[in-house]
């Protein structure tokens, strides 16, 4: 495939060129170039901004069945009381449903990889095959007095079957929380990770009463530095623990935090101890969207509120980009040749971007519409308002039937 007059979004300066696209992969980039044999020719005729696709880093994607469930509750309410029960009603095809609605989502806002903790993933990896997005896939893990009820082996079936597929679908470990977990259960999760080689992300203090069963440090000190790490949430945290965090990719999901009452994360000074932060959305049931270019914007008004200098454009967009691909271990995070073509191209005559010189800025602090196409490995998942891979009428009309058996009528 060749890519005529697009406009490449770097920091600071945009780039009219044209991309040429080899299987998976960017194979050459240039100005003028001529099309090939049998080559599929699409020319934007320069109305197209061209950037490497956003990452989220911490996701639930099958509670879009639980979207605007348990509204306006308390984080403990929300979650004991009204979430949990109605998880316990969800199916394999339901989860499947939930989570091909999610990607649906996420692809339409310029979203290429997410990091997925749930149950049935089995079904959640089959949603990823089929839709064509990246993902890591983490069962949640939790135990009571060291049992389990086999969700480490479910997690490591799920390993030996999924992990590498396609170059598209890897597999970590999911460790819910410190206070859903005891500490010899977390440490035989981190032999697991060590032994496999393993990514390992757990929901990390997001909660101020978390502290009453284990500190960061005691948490830190199992050997969670010694394996590939993505703290989630990290809101309650002073200066010196966040220094325990140096060797990890924190995933910060401030509008859910806001949303559930838990706080806002310290994120400058993260960024001060030299922290390579990533954003997450959290699932659709607490925040309620998964569109990361909310979640940035807000992350950096929470900070701007005290000082306007906190938090640079470039810093935000290497939060939804590189440190993105770092954190989930896959090859990309920058539009060269060789890489993935892992590409959103984005309606430089939208009104939100203008003027267009300024365009990075634009999308940080103002675009909150859909981007016109995501593409992932070479091939289109999101293209001007149609998803290519899925038949999106029957994906919601099956969608729906699920979220009002899991929900009912009950709000």
């Amino acid at each position: 495939m060749l890519l005529k007059n697009v406009v490449i979004l770097k920091p600071g300066f945009l780039e009219p060129r044209d991309i040429r696209i080899d299987g998976k992969i960017i194979a050459e980039i240039g100005q003028n170039l001529r099309p090939e044999q049998n080559e599929e020719v699409i020319d934007f005729k320069g109305s197209k901004c061209v950037s490497v696709g956003f990452v989220n880093t911490h996701t639930h994607s099958p509670m879009s069945l639980l979207r605007a469930f348990a509204e306006d509750l308390p984080f403990n309410k929300w979650l004991f009381e009204k979430i949990l029960p109605a998880e316990a009603r969800l199916t394999p095809e339901a989860v499947y449903f939930g989570a091909i609605v999610s990607m649906m989502e996420m692809a339409a806002h310029g979203v290429v990889a997410f990091c997925d903790m749930y149950f049935h993933m089995d079904a959640v990896a089959r949603a990823v095959a089929d839709f064509g997005m990246k993902a890591v896939l983490t069962r949640g893990l939790v135990d009571k007095d060291g049992d389990d009820n086999g969700r480490l082996q479910e997690a490591l079936e799920l390993y030996e079957k999924w992990h590498g597929f396609d170059d598209r679908i890897f597999v970590g470990l999911g460790p819910h929380a410190p206070y859903t977990c005891s500490r010899s259960y977390l440490r035989k999760i981190l032999d697991v990770a060590k032994v496999n080689d393993m990514l390992v992300t757990m929901h990390f203090f997001e909660n101020s009463w978390e502290r009453e069963r284990y500190t960061p440090q005691e948490i830190m000190s199992i050997g969670f530095d010694q394996v590939h790490f993505i703290p989630v949430h990290c809101v309650h945290l002073d200066s010196d623990e966040l220094k325990l965090l140096s060797s990890s990719y924190p995933s910060i999901n401030v509008v859910s935090n806001m949303k559930l009452g838990n706080g806002v994360p310290p994120v400058t000074k993260m960024l001060k101890e030299g922290l390579k932060l990533t954003i997450g959305t959290d699932g659709p049931s607490s925040n309620n969207s998964i569109n990361p270019l909310f979640d940035i914007r807000v992350l950096i008004l929470t900070q701007k509120m005290s000082n306007p200098e906190n938090v640079k454009v470039t810093e935000a967009y290497a939060m939804l980009t590189k440190h993105g691909y770092e954190a989930l271990r896959l090859n990309g995070g920058e539009i060269t040749p060789g890489m993935p073509a892992d590409l959103i191209f984005i309606d430089l005559f939208n009104p939100q971007l203008q003027p267009t010189n300024r365009v990075l800025e634009n999308l940080i602090h103002t675009f909150d519409g859909r981007v016109f196409a995501t593409m992932i490995n070479g091939r289109f998942v999101y293209y001007d308002g149609r998803f290519p891979t899925v038949d999106a009428q029957e994906v919601l009309k099956k969608f729906t039937t699920f979220s009002l058996m899991v929900t009912g009528t009950e709000s």
